[in-house]
């Protein structure tokens, strides 16, 4: 009998380790892409590794001082921002069209702050994107399942049948994912199923299609009541999958939010056109009286 987590747990410690550090080079990752450059993050380093933050040179002071408020800029509203010419440009056609930064920050990737124009995406584009999300998302179902669920999942050899199986109940594995679900027929039997007066091993073997043996052992383990030590290192070895089932999560929220951004870019060209006079609004309100 072979369990999910007995591989896993050799190398638990090791996993872990790769894992967390895999989860900081995401962070900081996220920072760069966000900021635009890594200057900030440098100077930062070099102070906590160093000592000392700035430059004893006026002019270098004042361009890394520059360079940090463009970071900082990017990061905050959102855009890719390179001098800080593009960043006054930028300003004085706000103020002069009265647009909300929101809707420029929110559409991420499809305003030029170099130019100041707008590329709306395709309806395909924000389709394929969706549907991406939705696969990762999917993906991570089964791997949370693993994780969060308190039996261990068993196969063994001569059915190559997987289960769910702890001291209470031995239970079909089903992937929890729309539609493919369907595919799988469930099934389910405790300790009352065992000693049931009506019990057969034939009639049981044909419904889970395990081997006698292989259901006399699992019955064997709901007669002891406790729960088995091979059990409890698979939960244990299991419990990596929560670390495991982070990556594809955090994916699938990064390319949904791409849509939403992608979404915001139609508001924002929607404004444009109003400014410019090409979109006329549909309210005309009057009032009557005085």
């Amino acid at each position: 009998m072979e369990e999910l987590g007995s591989s896993v747990l050799k190398y638990h410690d090791v996993i872990k380790e790769i894992l967390y550090v895999a989860a900081v080079l995401i962070v900081v990752w996220y920072f760069y892409l966000r900021a635009g450059s890594s200057y900030s993050m440098m100077s930062r380093l070099w102070g906590l590794v160093i000592g000392e933050n700035g430059f004893k040179n006026n002019e270098l002071s004042e361009l890394m001082q520059e360079r940090e408020d463009i970071d900082k800029f990017n990061f905050i509203f959102n855009v890719k921002a390179t001098n800080m010419e593009q960043i006054k440009r930028l300003q004085k056609r706000v103020k002069k069209q009265n647009l909300d930064m929101k809707l420029i920050s929110r559409s991420k990737g499809h305003f030029y702050i170099n130019t100041c124009k707008l590329k709306v995406p395709k309806q395909k584009q924000i389709f394929g994107t969706l549907l991406l999300s939705a696969a990762l998302f999917f993906c991570t179902l089964p791997i949370l399942q693993v994780a969060i669920r308190p039996a261990a999942m068993f196969e063994f050899n001569d059915s190559s049948t997987w289960f769910w199986i702890n001291n209470q109940y031995a239970e079909k594995y089903i992937p929890p994912i729309p539609i493919i679900s369907s595919f799988f027929e469930y099934w389910r039997f405790d300790n009352d199923t065992c000693i049931s007066k009506t019990f057969s091993l034939e009639k049981l073997s044909a419904v889970t299609k395990l081997t006698n043996k292989e259901i006399e052992a699992i019955c064997e383990v709901f007669k002891d009541g406790k729960t088995p030590y091979v059990i409890e290192k698979a939960i244990k070895g299991q419990n990596i999958a929560y670390f495991l089932c982070l990556f594809p999560l955090i994916f699938s929220l990064i390319y949904f939010r791409s849509v939403i951004y992608m979404l915001y870019t139609y508001d924002l060209r929607y404004a444009l056109l109003k400014k410019k006079g090409k979109i006329k609004s549909r309210l005309n309100i009057k009032y009557v009286g005085s």
